[in-house]
């Protein structure tokens, strides 16, 4: 699809009128150094007895993941209150629940469009992620025609919408190979290269699916409208602009989803008595005319702010980093390990006040065998199909292999065992920082960066991320050296 260039924010005001978007006590506006963001029209002071408001942490991340294969582990901030959102005195936005893009806005969609509802039912209704995405791409293609046909899709305001959203996002799967290639070494790396493997193959798939039904065979492949780029476009938006709210659950919200990050923010968001998407000031908080309003996204790590929004937080505490882990080469079971398991070895090391820990439940797993009293048995299962079960100590432990930290716990040799996983996340953590040390080097940069083929923000982004994780895989090196470290209950 040819990049058309995206509409003035000037002329945003009359797009929310007609959509009825409410800016109470704020205003778009280029921020500084953060692009379009949400900026104070008035005084606000909100008190801090709020009736019905209570504070929610952030849900804790999935062990090993930066972002799951559905995409939805990159919202754009979680829901911080769950109370009734009805002091107008401090209201700063209001979006009508008509315009939040989710699952049930999805499906009407589709009652109102049947082309929209033949690519659902063929390459649809796999996740939230996949059909709004769908939906994306096609009112990028709608937004990007010169004229219109009666035998287009129905246009709905996310069509005109979408002409405000940026096409140069900063997420690593939108880097050029010479600056993804920054990120070798890191904990970024096996994640973006799997992230655009899936972003290949679900484009494929919908190639596929699509290809066979007449209408979308002429709007989207015939005339060459789309393109992986796009796909990886919209996923970008998606991953970046997605947030949870309390009712509706994953959605995107227009105009909200400008509200730009910070570690102290000012507002939070909810949903009404109607379903409306409301932003509020945070209680406590005084915010002056002219001030930014922000909100936060969550406490992620370095890695995961670049995955999902394309910066590092810098006034973020967060210190830590998520390393795949893979079977020892000569171990005979760990084909069936990894199958029992069912999920993602990986190394996650945190460090808080100077101190490293460490959650990695299958290295247990990892280093136990035979002769430790493993053992692997085919047997019926109750459905009368043969399985796969895991015994531990003649006891069957197949619901418990992300468990073995516990179960180890009381047998004679469990000091031995923990000694183990020690030796291999020693291993795990000093590999990494060899390939982390072998970075690109100044003169092979400069020319790159002069010509403008590695962007000067790619490029500090992929150094900040390679001096923290190296600071903190040398932390964790030294106390591998020195004792085996506590892993995290």
């Amino acid at each position: 699809m040819s990049s058309k260039s995206t509409l003035s924010i000037d002329i945003f005001p009359t797009w929310a009128r007609l959509n009825d978007v409410e800016f109470t006590n704020a205003k778009l506006q280029e921020t500084n150094g953060k692009g379009i963001g949400l900026v104070a029209t008035n005084n606000l002071t909100a008190s801090v007895e709020t009736q019905g408001l209570e504070g929610a942490e952030d849900k804790p991340e999935r062990e090993g993941q930066v972002c799951n294969s559905d995409g939805e582990k990159g919202e754009r901030a979680r829901v911080e209150t769950h109370g009734h959102a009805n002091n107008h005195l401090r209201k700063i936005l209001q979006v009508p629940h008509d315009l939040i893009l989710s699952t049930a806005s999805i499906e009407e969609y589709s009652k109102v469009d049947q082309n929209f509802r033949q690519l659902l039912d063929s390459a649809g209704h796999q996740s939230t992620r996949a059909d709004i995405m769908m939906y994306l791409l096609a009112h990028l293609v709608l937004s990007s025609r010169d004229t219109s046909s009666p035998r287009d899709l129905a246009p709905t305001p996310w069509t005109e919408y979408l002409k405000f959203l940026p096409r140069d996002i900063p997420v690593p799967t939108m880097w050029s190979e010479l600056e993804r290639a920054l990120l070798q070494g890191t904990s970024l790396e096996a994640a973006l290269d799997a992230k655009l493997s899936a972003l290949n193959k679900e484009f494929d798939e919908l190639i596929e699916r699509s290809s066979a039904l007449p209408f979308w065979n002429s709007f989207f492949w015939e005339r060459e409208a789309v393109t992986i780029d796009d796909w990886v476009l919209v996923d970008a938006w998606y991953r970046s602009r997605c947030l949870e709210l309390p009712r509706s659950g994953h959605a995107m919200v227009p105009v909200l989803d400008m509200a730009n990050h910070s570690h102290s923010q000012t507002a939070y968001y909810d949903e009404d008595d109607e379903d409306n998407v409301v932003l509020l000031s945070r209680p406590g908080m005084e915010i002056s005319i002219g001030d930014e309003v922000t909100i936060s996204y969550g406490e992620k790590s370095p890695a995961e702010m670049i995955f999902s929004y394309g910066f590092i937080d810098r006034e973020s505490t967060v210190e830590g980093l998520t390393l795949p882990l893979e079977s020892l080469a000569d171990d005979p079971l760990g084909k069936a390990k990894l199958h029992i398991f069912r999920g993602s070895p990986t190394l996650k090391l945190s460090r808080s006040d100077g101190e490293i820990s460490w959650q990695c439940p299958f290295v247990y797993l990892m280093c136990l065998n035979e002769e430790d009293g493993l053992e692997f048995r085919v047997l019926q299962g109750t459905n009368g199909e043969r399985e796969l079960r895991l015994f531990w100590q003649e006891e069957d432990a197949t619901a418990r292999a992300n468990d073995f930290g516990d179960l180890i716990k009381n047998h004679p040799l469990c000091q031995i065992f923990r000694l183990r996983a020690v030796s291999v996340l020693h291993e795990v953590v000093t590999n990494h920082l060899m390939q982390l040390s072998s970075e690109i080097s100044h003169d092979e940069l400069e020319p790159l960066r002069r010509a403008g083929q590695v962007r000067d923000g790619r490029l500090q982004l992929a150094q900040k991320l390679r001096e923290i994780e190296a600071s903190v895989l040398e932390s964790a090196a030294i106390a591998l050296d020195e004792q085996p470290i506590c892993p995290e209950t």
